[in-house]
């Protein structure tokens, strides 16, 4: 019987230094984390981003639930933002997107998604200004992108601190694919395609009734239907040329 209960006590001593050892360790841990956060941190302040970067990261492969996982991918977002890594800046948004869709500082990340892709559209303005090319010519593809995540934060989060700075950056987004959009009407015009000329000018008339690309498009339209001998059509176009002049 005396050993049994000698047994017993055995148990229990080493079960209390197993326990106390995991709590030292894990307090260990999230003093360790707290303290590389606090460095990330610094490192952040002082515009040291890939020092930064590289502490947020090791954060981020140790999963651990202080400081909080979103905050790392906000942070992480800024950091490669500031280093004009624009590309991996946008895969954290889209990350954040699908693991935290219902975040409390949502506006952020789309005006941030919205920032990164006008940036990513402004690399290609200075590849294709190296090549001699159009820069309205080309794809907006990151530029549309940006659009529709301004458009979504104006529209969901009024009151957002962001707002003023996005509603400009719509306006410059707005003229911006205007002017592809023209691009593309001068191309069919080239090219006697009167009906995809007409077609993409009432696209422009819906989506960007003010800016000055679509105001030029409605003097394509004008001849488009002049050549497909239709001129009650293309004086009722004159008439809209007229009372909108370009400026």
């Amino acid at each position: 019987m005396k050993r049994v209960q000698l047994h017993i006590i055995i148990i229990i001593i080493i079960s209390t230094i197993i326990t106390s050892y995991t709590i030292a360790s894990d307090s260990d841990v999230s003093c360790s984390a707290y303290n590389l956060y606090k460095l990330a941190q610094n490192k952040l302040y002082n515009a040291d981003y890939k020092g930064a970067v590289q502490d947020l990261v090791n954060l981020q492969n140790l999963r651990l639930f202080d400081p909080c996982p979103q905050q790392i991918y906000l942070d992480l977002i800024y950091a490669h933002y500031k280093l004009n890594d624009f590309k991996l800046a946008n895969n954290y948004i889209k990350c954040f997107f699908k693991l935290y869709p219902n975040h409390n500082h949502l506006d952020y990340i789309l005006y941030m998604h919205g920032v990164v892709n006008m940036c990513l559209d402004d690399d290609n303005k200075t590849l294709i200004k190296y090549l001699n090319m159009n820069w309205f010519d080309r794809n907006p593809t990151y530029a549309r992108t940006a659009f529709h995540s301004f458009v979504k934060l104006i529209h969901e989060y009024p009151d957002s601190r962001y707002f003023a700075d996005t509603y400009r950056r719509l306006v410059f987004l707005k003229n911006r694919i205007a002017e592809y959009e023209l691009a593309i009407v001068k191309f069919y015009a080239k090219r006697g395609a009167y009906i995809s000329v007409i077609a993409r000018v009432e696209k422009m008339l819906y989506c960007f009734p003010d800016t000055q690309a679509t105001r030029r498009a409605l003097c394509y339209m004008q001849q488009a239907y002049q050549n497909i001998c239709l001129p009650e059509q293309a004086e009722k176009v004159a008439k809209i040329i007229v009372a909108n002049p370009i400026y």
